[in-house]
């Protein structure tokens, strides 16, 4: 048993003073004031800082000098665990881009092998592609998109405790592969589509939108296609927050109409947390320029922002409050997961994935699992 002591402590709802949060194991025991705690003999003093339940990024490509589709490896999840450390993430989904289907399988069966992913911040695969749109391709490699089939779509769903999301254009899937998947239980998010409203309209089950405003359909007065769609149904959606791929007044509208169904990611890639300018992105010369992820034609290729410098970015240029760019990290990615009786809270009974703050929102800790490791 160990104890967080004099810590203002941020519940996912309010901010608390002057707390100790108790762990044993891997879950918070309790959390109380510090007048009516009987402390364990081991505890940190953490006076003067903020904990707030670890960040949760459902879409990473890779960070700290890897990428997982060029390096299908432990030791770049490895990478990808200790730089999100760093920057306040305990929970991730590693994510695996449009590919061929033999390094896809390869990446799946990786995830399988792994023992105690929650240890390592892993919850599960997302899947961005290949079943995709090719005029909303992005940074996507056109040759490895195709279709999904029903056989594929049995293959995945028979991974289903590996795959957490899998990034689809609906208007190139029949509902019955979706129904396929929904029906195993993993996520199937609207991207790189395409689609009229009214496509997506007509079909069911899809739960979540990837990197809002990016690589679908605009919103517009006859045709409110994919970004219109999500303002009016309102699945839960991801959006990058680093005044690149989506500026920060349409954050901050795509915030006031989405509320808590609006959650931030990073879509990073091999240069996040790094001060690289030249990266292979997965299989493509790639370069950074001013913050910017690109190739040699201008294309964005992902991002190279960490959760922590996003939570800065919506406190400081979208203007949300402290308060609501740490549910944007935690709280909400976690209920677009369905995982919120267990993660993105400070509470008894939680995981103890705990980010100490400053509070300038700079990282001064971090407990994984229950483990300290930053």
């Amino acid at each position: 048993m160990f104890a967080i002591t004099h810590v203002d402590v941020f519940d996912g709802r309010r901010t608390i003073k002057d707390q100790a949060i108790i762990i044993e194991g891997d879950t918070i025991q309790t959390v109380c004031p510090m007048q009516e705690v009987q402390l364990p003999a081991a505890t940190l003093d953490a006076s003067g800082l903020t904990a707030t339940a670890g960040f949760i990024d459902i879409q990473l490509n890779g960070c700290g000098g890897v990428l997982l589709n060029t390096d299908i490896r432990q030791s770049t999840l490895d990478i990808m665990n200790q730089t999100n450390l760093r920057h306040g993430t305990t929970q991730y989904l590693p994510t695996f881009i449009t590919s061929d289907q033999e390094p896809m399988h390869k990446v799946i069966d990786l995830i399988g092998d792994i023992e105690a992913r929650e240890a390592q911040g892993i919850l599960g695969l997302h899947l961005e592609g290949p079943f995709i749109s090719k005029a909303k391709k992005g940074a996507h490699d056109p040759i490895h998109i195709r279709h999904l089939d029903e056989m594929t779509a049995y293959y995945l769903a028979d991974h289903a405790d590996k795959i957490k999301v899998i990034t689809l254009a609906p208007e190139n899937c029949e509902q019955s592969v979706i129904n396929i998947l929904t029906e195993a239980g993993i996520t199937v998010s609207m991207g790189h589509t395409n689609a009229r409203y009214d496509e997506l309209l007509n079909k069911h089950g899809i739960t979540m939108a990837t990197h809002l405003f990016n690589a679908m359909s605009p919103f517009g007065s006859r045709e409110p296609g994919a970004v219109g769609y999500v303002f009016d149904k309102k699945p839960y959606a991801g959006i990058i927050v680093d005044g690149i791929h989506a500026d920060f007044a349409s954050v901050r509208i795509a915030h006031q109409v989405l509320g808590d169904r609006l959650f931030m990611v990073t879509d990073a890639v091999t240069p996040a947390g790094t001060d690289m300018a030249e990266y292979d992105m997965a299989g493509t010369k790639a370069y950074v320029t001013a913050g910017k992820c690109h190739y040699a034609d201008g294309t964005i290729a992902g991002a190279a922002i960490t959760m922590i410098e996003g939570v800065k970015n919506l406190i400081h240029e979208v203007g949300v409050s402290r308060e609501e760019a740490l549910r944007m990290a935690s709280l909400y990615p976690a209920r677009a997961l369905n995982i919120d009786d267990e993660y993105g809270k400070i509470a008894a009974g939680y995981k103890a994935n705990i980010t100490l703050l400053t509070p300038a929102n700079d990282v001064h800790g971090v407990f994984q699992m229950g483990v300290q490791k930053v």
